[in-house]
This record gives C-alpha cells, sequence and structure tokens, in this order.
C-alpha cells in the first residue's frame, strides 16, 4: 500500500492526507481506537474501550493535580468557555449522581467523543497530555479524583 494512502478502514485512496485524517489514522494504528473523521473533525466512538469524561475546566485542572500529568487529556473550547476532557476506560455502570452535579458528562455508551486536532469555526481541540506513553486510566479512578477536588 502506498506510503500516503488513506486506510481509515474505508477503503484506500491515494494522495496525502489533512492533518485530521492523518491524525485519524494515527489513532486507529496506534491505539487501535475506533474513530472517525469528516471534514475537519475527528471522533471516537465511545462505550467499546474508552470513554471521556468531559468536565469544566477548573474542576478539571483540580483533578489533574489530583491524577498527575499521566492521564490523556485534551481541552475542548466553545463559545461559553473551556472544557477539559480526560479519556477513561470504558465504565457501563450509571453515572454517579454527584459527579454530574459538578457539570461533568459521561461521554460512554455509543456517544461520540471528538478528539484533537478537530476544529469548529474558530475553536480547535488541542492535546493537554497526549495519550502516547501514557494509560488510559479506570473511569473509577478520575471520577474519584474529580470529586475529592471540589
Amino acid at each position: 500500500m502506498p506510503r500516503n494512502a488513506i486506510r481509515l478502514g474505508l477503503g484506500v485512496r491515494e494522495g496525502p492526507q489533512t492533518e485530521f485524517e492523518a491524525a485519524a489514522q494515527s489513532y486507529q494504528d496506534e491505539y487501535g481506537w475506533t474513530v472517525g473523521v469528516y471534514r475537519t473533525g475527528v471522533w471516537l466512538v465511545s462505550g467499546r474501550e474508552i470513554d471521556a469524561l468531559d468536565m469544566p475546566r477548573k474542576l478539571g485542572e483540580r483533578a489533574r493535580t489530583a491524577l498527575g500529568d499521566s492521564v490523556p487529556l485534551f481541552e475542548s473550547p466553545d463559545d461559553h468557555g473551556v472544557r477539559w476532557v480526560f479519556l477513561v476506560v470504558s465504565h457501563a455502570g450509571p453515572p454517579l449522581p454527584e459527579v454530574a452535579e459538578q457539570g461533568v458528562d459521561h461521554v460512554g455508551a455509543g456517544r461520540c467523543v471528538d478528539l484533537p486536532p478537530s476544529r469548529f469555526g474558530l475553536h480547535r481541540l488541542r492535546w493537554i497530555t497526549e495519550p502516547g506513553g501514557v494509560e488510559v486510566p479506570d473511569f473509577t479512578t478520575v471520577t474519584h479524583a474529580t470529586l475529592q477536588s471540589r
């Protein structure tokens, strides 16, 4: 297969990859994630191996202090502010009400998690701690760190 071919499980086409296609291909090749890409968006289908905990930045900063720098984490800005998103091992149980009360959204059960370098208008997702070389933590580990850091 040519070096610059686009694979993504959707067949092969010749030509250079966009940065979004290259990122999606990297996530698929390096981590085995089920990803998609469309124009300037890259996403992960949650609930298979990886979920996300999306929370207000201030809460995320405190949780990161409790967890350290060794968890995959990115920021997701929008017109209303910045949220931090921790990637976690999939969790099938119900979300903890006390975590949801803090403004944390458990993105699981087949919902899509937008990933860096996705861009939406003027807003671009960026890694704070990239997943390479760090373990994806257990859902419970991150939720407990979040509750302890309120």
